[in-house]
């Protein structure tokens, strides 16, 4: 790769970030707009929306997998995470996997634009119907998060019972 080559990767990406930016900008102006004239009932109706993508959208990705173990969920979505402004931890426990998340990106991107509380029901939310649809018979847990205000977050993956 050149060096112009370089270069113009890095200002696609810079500017992908900077439209995603805008993007959660004006989605979270709007969320807030609608609380206001509707009440707290909106995160209810943003949960159900996030679940219902979530789940058709990690179902699909299952279906294009041979195998849903734990290891492959792992793979699939904390993996390419490396290169996005993530770092974490992946700690093989008895029964499953720990995965703690010191820094996020969506949470760095959530503090800049002052939205930590509506990126924690749209991206946070989405956890349980990431595991949900890849595999339900993969169980999940998380007591912390960096949108809620904690020293990272600590996902649990493991095999019901």
């Amino acid at each position: 790769m050149t060096s112009n080559d370089k270069k113009l990767e890095e200002r696609l990406a810079e500017q992908g970030r900077q439209m995603y930016k805008d993007f959660m900008v004006r989605t979270i102006d709007i969320l807030d707009r609608m609380k206001k004239r509707f009440g707290p009932e909106v995160y209810e109706v943003v949960e159900e929306m996030v679940a219902d993508r979530t789940l058709a959208q990690w179902s699909g990705i299952a279906q294009g997998e041979e195998s849903h173990t734990v290891d492959d969920l792992i793979r699939l979505l904390w993996e390419p995470l490396k290169t996005r402004g993530f770092e974490f931890a992946i700690e093989r426990k008895e029964g499953g996997i720990q995965v703690y998340c010191t820094k996020c990106a969506l949470y760095d991107l959530a503090k800049e634009i002052n939205g930590t509380e509506w990126m924690f029901h749209i991206k946070c939310g989405s956890d349980p119907y990431i595991v949900e649809g890849f595999n339900p018979k993969i169980k999940f847990r998380r007591t912390k998060t960096l949108m809620e205000g904690h020293d990272c977050c600590d996902h649990y993956y493991g095999y019901q019972d």
